[in-house]
C-alpha cells in the first residue's frame, strides 16, 4: 500500500515538472509580438539565448498560410524537446510575418492570454481563430489530423501592410494576365493571317506574319512554318525560272536561279540548274557567231570566218565544231595555196566513191566468176579528175576471159559514183590506180565416209587444196554419216589472196540394194550396207556352216555306200552308225548356214532402208541446189 502511494506521488511530481519544463520553452505573446516588429539580428540574438537552434532557410511557405504566393524572405529556428518551431518572412522595409508551430500546451497557453474576443472560422482541415490587436493580427490555427509540426500554428502579421502587399501582388498578376492575353492575341492574329496568306500561295506575306509571331514567341512549330515559307518560296522561285528556261528566256531565268541561290535546301539543284542556263546562253552566243562564221565560210571568205571560229573558242575553248572549223579554213588555204601543183590521192579525198566503185566491181567480177567456171582478169584501171572536176578515168591496159569486159568498165566509171574531189567548193586534181589479177577454177572432189573415219577418195577434175578443213568440219556437222561425198570447188586469187568456195553438190549411201551381194555371199551386203563395219562374222561363219554341210553330206554318202556294200557286221554297224551321224551334222549345218543366209538379206535390207532415211533431209536439200560449206567473198 506504501509502495502504491509513492508511485502516485512520484507521477504526479513528475508531471508537474515536465508542465513547468513545457510552460517554460514556450514562446510568450509579449516575445512574439517583439518579434513582428524587431531587426532580424536582434531576433537571432533572443532565440540564440533561448536555446533556439537556426534552422536555415527554407522554401517559400506563403502559399499554405496565406493563400498567396507573397516575396519574403524565409529563416527558421527549432527547439528539441518542446514540439517548436520558428518560421520569420523577412523583406526589407516591410513589418516581419511570424509563424510560430508549437506544441499544444504553449498554443493554449498564448491563446489565453489574449482578453479579446476572437473570431473563429472552422475550414475542412483546420480551426482559425482570430484576433485583432490595432494592425497587427493573431491567427490561431489548429489542423486537424495533421500530425507535421505546423498541427497548432500562431501567425503573427500586420494586416494592413500584407493585404496591400497581396492586392498589389494580384493586381500585378491582373496586368500581366492581362498583358499576356494581348501578346497572345497578338500572336494568334499574325499566325491566323499567315495561315491565310499560306494557303493563297502569299508565301512572301506569310513569312513576315509568321515573322512577327516568332517575335512575340519564339518556338519550333513557328520556325517549322517558316521554314514551310521559305522552301515554297524557293520553290516557286525556282518554278519561275523554269518556266522562263523553258520559254527560252535564258537571260531572266538565269537571274532568278541566281536569286534562288540562297534556297539551303536547293543549292546543289540550283547550282545545275544555273550551270545548264548559263551554258545555253553561251551556246546562244556561240550559235550566232557560228551562224556568221558559216556564212563567211559559204562566201569563200575565210579570213572573216577564221575571225569568227576564233572568236567562239575565246567564249568556249573546249569547243570541238570551232577547232575542227579552223582546221578546216586552215587546211583549205593551204590547199588553195598548193592546189595548182599537187595531185592529190582520190582514195583519201574521196574514200567512199573509191570503195563504192571498188565494192561494185568486185560485185560484178564475183558474178563473173560465179558463171563461168574458169577464167582470169588483169587490169590497170586509173581513176582521175583535174582542177576542173573532169572525169579523165580510163582503163590503162587489160586482159581477161571475159567478153566486152572494157566496155562495161567504161560505162560504170561514168554512171556518177566517181565524184571529182573538192575541199572548201574547190576541185582538186586526184588520181587513183587499181590494179585487178584475177584467177578463178572449178573442179570437183570426193569424199567417202566408212567405219574407219573420213578420207578423200578421188578428185573428178583437177587437184585442189585447201579445203580440207571446212569439208571435214561439214561433214561432222551432219553427224558423221556414211557415204560418198562429191564437192564442187571454185578457187579464186586475187591480187596473191586465195579464196575458195566449197558447195556440195552430190551424195551417195547405200541402201536396201545391197541385200543383192548378201544373196551373192552372205556378209557381203552387211559388209557394204554398214561401210566395213560389220559382216565379216556372218561370211566366216556361213562358209564355215556351209562347207561343214556339203562335207557332212559328202561323207555320209561315202559311208553308206560302203555300208551297202560291206558284209561283216561289225562294219555294218560303224559305216551305218557313221552315215547317220555325218547326215545328221549336214542337215543341222545346212539349216544353220540357210538361217545366216535369209537373216543377212533381211538385215541388210533394213539397214539400207535406215541409211536412206537418216540421209533423207541432205538429199532432199541436194534436190534443191547445192549445198553451201564455204563461201569466201572476193576481197582486195
Amino acid at each position: 500500500m506504501k509502495r502504491s502511494f509513492l508511485f502516485i506521488v512520484v507521477f504526479i511530481l513528475c508531471l508537474a515538472f515536465g508542465s513547468a519544463q513545457n510552460n517554460s520553452a514556450c514562446l510568450s505573446k509579449h516575445q512574439l509580438f517583439k518579434m513582428q516588429s524587431t531587426s532580424l539580428d536582434d531576433i537571432r540574438m533572443f532565440l540564440r539565448n533561448e536555446s533556439w537552434s537556426f534552422n536555415g532557410a527554407k522554401s517559400n511557405q506563403s502559399f499554405n498560410y496565406f493563400d498567396y504566393p507573397i516575396n519574403y524572405n524565409i529563416v527558421s529556428w527549432e527547439k528539441y524537446y518542446s514540439d517548436g518551431d520558428i518560421i520569420l518572412y523577412n523583406s526589407p522595409g516591410k513589418p516581419n510575418i511570424v509563424i510560430y508551430q508549437s506544441n499544444s500546451i504553449c498554443f493554449n497557453n498564448i491563446f489565453k492570454s489574449f482578453i479579446s474576443k476572437g473570431k473563429t472560422s472552422i475550414d475542412e482541415d483546420k480551426l482559425v481563430t482570430t484576433f485583432k490587436e490595432g494592425n497587427i493580427t493573431v491567427e490561431f490555427r489548429e489542423y486537424k489530423n495533421d500530425y507535421s509540426s505546423r498541427q497548432f500554428s500562431i501567425l503573427l502579421y500586420n494586416s494592413v501592410v500584407l493585404n496591400k502587399e497581396i492586392q498589389t501582388l494580384k493586381e500585378q498578376d491582373e496586368a500581366l494576365k492581362k498583358a499576356q492575353a494581348e501578346v497572345k492575341k497578338k500572336y494568334d492574329n499574325a499566325l491566323a493571317e499567315a495561315d491565310m496568306a499560306f494557303s493563297s500561295n502569299k508565301f512572301e506575306i506569310a513569312k513576315i506574319k509568321y515573322l512577327t509571331a516568332l517575335e512575340i514567341e519564339n518556338n519550333i512549330f513557328v520556325k517549322s512554318k517558316i521554314d514551310l515559307c521559305d522552301k515554297a518560296i524557293c520553290e516557286k522561285l525556282i518554278s519561275k525560272g523554269d518556266s522562263l528556261y523553258n520559254a527560252n528566256q535564258y537571260d531572266n531565268a538565269l537571274s532568278i536561279f541566281i536569286e534562288s541561290k540562297e534556297c539551303s535546301n536547293y543549292q546543289l539543284m540550283v547550282q545545275q540548274k544555273i550551270k545548264k542556263t548559263e551554258r545555253k546562253i553561251l551556246d546562244g552566243k556561240i550559235n550566232t557567231i557560228q551562224v556568221k562564221g558559216e556564212a563567211y565560210l559559204e562566201d569563200q571568205k575565210y579570213d572573216m570566218a577564221l575571225e569568227q571560229y576564233n572568236s567562239i573558242l575565246l567564249l568556249d575553248k573546249s569547243n570541238f565544231m570551232a577547232s575542227e572549223k579552223i582546221k578546216q579554213i586552215q587546211e583549205i588555204k593551204k590547199i588553195l595555196a598548193i592546189r595548182s601543183t599537187t595531185v592529190f590521192s582520190y582514195r583519201k579525198t574521196n574514200n567512199a566513191d573509191f570503195s563504192q566503185f571498188k565494192n561494185t566491181l568486185l560485185n560484178d567480177v564475183s558474178l563473173q566468176i560465179n558463171k563461168n567456171k574458169d577464167g582470169f582478169l588483169n587490169l590497170n584501171y586509173l581513176i582521175s579528175f583535174d582542177t576542173e572536176g573532169t572525169n579523165l578515168s580510163l582503163v590503162k591496159n587489160i586482159s581477161t576471159s571475159l567478153r566486152d569486159y572494157s566496155n562495161y568498165l567504161t560505162s560504170i566509171s561514168q554512171n556518177g559514183i566517181l565524184k571529182p574531189a573538192t575541199e572548201g567548193g574547190y576541185f582538186l586534181a586526184s588520181k587513183e590506180n587499181l590494179k585487178l589479177d584475177i584467177k578463178w577454177s572449178t573442179a570437183k572432189v570426193s569424199y567417202k565416209v566408212n567405219s574407219k573415219g573420213i578420207y578423200q577418195s578421188e578428185y573428178i577434175d583437177q587437184s585442189t587444196n585447201g579445203t580440207t578443213i571446212p569439208i571435214k568440219s561439214f561433214i561432222n556437222r551432219d553427224h558423221f554419216m556414211y557415204g560418198k561425198y562429191i564437192f564442187k570447188i571454185k578457187d579464186k586469187e586475187v591480187n596473191g589472196k586465195s579464196f575458195s568456195d566449197i558447195n556440195l553438190v552430190n551424195f551417195r549411201t547405200v541402201g536396201p540394194n545391197a541385200a543383192l551381194l548378201s544373196m551373192l555371199m552372205p556378209g557381203m551386203g552387211a559388209l557394204k550396207v554398214t561401210y566395213g563395219q560389220k559382216g565379216w562374222g556372218r561370211f566366216t561363219c556361213f562358209l564355215i556352216s556351209s562347207g561343214l554341210a556339203i562335207g557332212s553330206k559328202l561323207y555320209s554318202d561315202a559311208q553308206y555306200k560302203s555300208y551297202l556294200n560291206a558284209t561283216n557286221q561289225t562294219d555294218i554297224d560303224k559305216l551305218y552308225k557313221n552315215a547317220n551321224i555325218s547326215h545328221k551334222v549336214a542337215l543341222i549345218s545346212g539349216a544353220v548356214s540357210a538361217s545366216i543366209y535369209l537373216h543377212d538379206i533381211i538385215w541388210v535390207l533394213s539397214k539400207g532402208a535406215k541409211n536412206k532415211k537418216s540421209s533423207k533431209i541432205l538429199r532432199n536439200k541436194l534436190k534443191q541446189g547445192p549445198v553451201n560449206v564455204q563461201n569466201q567473198k572476193i576481197k582486195l
